[in-house]
């Protein structure tokens, strides 16, 4: 098959309440899109900045871009999977149940690490996760350090991952895009059971 992806691919994040924190999720997705245009010529990275406006129409348009995104990356904090506002935690199962019908479309070995890519820029990723896909980490302070040359080369490295994932795809035997006409996100309730525990209080006490 061609290109007919539409993004390369679909930034998923727990939105801040700070200006200076969206303005380092934009100036990451600009730093990544630059990496990018470099393997995929024209291939934009999507980016939602705009969620407090909210609604089905809203959702619609969010789920549209997703399922015509190569992969996920998913930027990850503490408050990424929060039961009080799981809307990062149903784009992450939104893109989990589209991985598992793209994969299954391509050739037995596959991606072997998937169609998400988290970065780590706080904290831990749950267990469940760490253990099922390759993470990288990016503990960076503010917008400015993603210009730095080891941001740029862990980014070159992301794009990378983007490439190899949207090629892979030439070899599918079916339409990826089959779901995407009547795609949408889980519902609250759809996920609460697995969030809730993904989220369970760790018995141990961090600081010993």
């Amino acid at each position: 098959m061609g290109t007919l992806f539409r993004y390369a691919c679909f930034i998923s994040y727990r939105h801040g309440g700070q200006p200076a924190t969206q303005r380092f999720y934009e100036a990451f997705r600009r730093e990544l899109a630059a990496q990018v245009d470099l393997w995929l010529p024209g291939m934009d990275v999507y980016l939602d900045s705009e969620r407090v406006r909210g609604g089905d129409f809203f959702n619609r348009e969010l789920a549209s871009a997703l399922c015509s995104s190569v992969c996920m990356v998913m930027l990850f904090n503490p408050r990424y999977f929060d039961t009080s506002n799981p809307y990062a935690a149903r784009e992450y199962r939104a893109m989990v149940a589209l991985e598992q019908q793209r994969l299954s479309l391509l050739p037995a070995a596959g991606i072997g690490r998937g169609l998400i890519i988290p970065i780590v820029i706080r904290g831990t990723l749950p267990d469940a996760i760490s253990g099922q896909r390759h993470a990288y980490s990016m503990d960076y302070v503010a917008a400015e350090d993603l210009r730095t040359s080891r941001a740029r080369q862990a980014l070159k490295r992301v794009a990378e991952d983007i490439y190899n994932r949207h090629e892979a795809f030439r070899s599918a035997v079916g339409d990826p895009f089959a779901v995407c006409e009547d795609f949408e996100f889980p519902s609250e309730s759809d996920i609460w059971e697995w969030l809730a525990g993904l989220t369970a209080p760790s018995s141990k006490i961090p600081w010993r």
